[in-house]
């Protein structure tokens, strides 16, 4: 259910939406070695780039990244009708108190017209599997 615009005054947060998104790590992989750098701007920012390439295990946190964005349309009932712009989601692991989501441009227009203030994401992964779920708060 879409909850109506109109401004909560005090208490908890109230639930908008949730999505969830299981994604194999070795998918990713195959494609980013046909694909390369033009995947890698066509799917995630350059924060988020700066980001999953830190360290070990890139292509594990770019699959949780893409797996979170995936999680979060859901979440957010996008239906494809903004065309879904993967870079409009912008996922960054590794932040102070989680991850942290972004929303940019008309998906984050339509966000604050459903009344969503907040995304949160819980991740996991085991065996090359990432599986992301987003949770969309007013």
């Amino acid at each position: 259910a879409v909850p109506d615009a109109t401004p909560r005054i005090g208490g908890p947060p109230l639930l908008c939406g949730v999505g969830i998104d299981l994604f194999d790590s070795r998918r990713l992989e195959r494609e980013l070695a046909c694909a390369g750098a033009r995947l890698l701007g066509a799917l995630f920012s350059p924060d988020e780039v700066a980001t999953c390439l830190r360290g070990r295990s890139s292509v594990a946190r770019l699959a949780a990244c893409f797996a979170a964005k995936e999680a979060v349309a859901k979440a957010l009932e996008l239906d494809g009708s903004l065309g879904l712009a993967w870079r409009s989601i912008e996922v960054l692991l590794d932040r102070p108190g989680g991850v942290e989501v972004r929303l940019h441009g008309a998906i984050a227009e339509q966000a604050r017209h459903r009344g969503v203030r907040r995304v949160r994401i819980s991740l996991a992964r085991s065996r090359g599997l990432v599986v992301a779920s987003a949770l969309s708060e007013s």
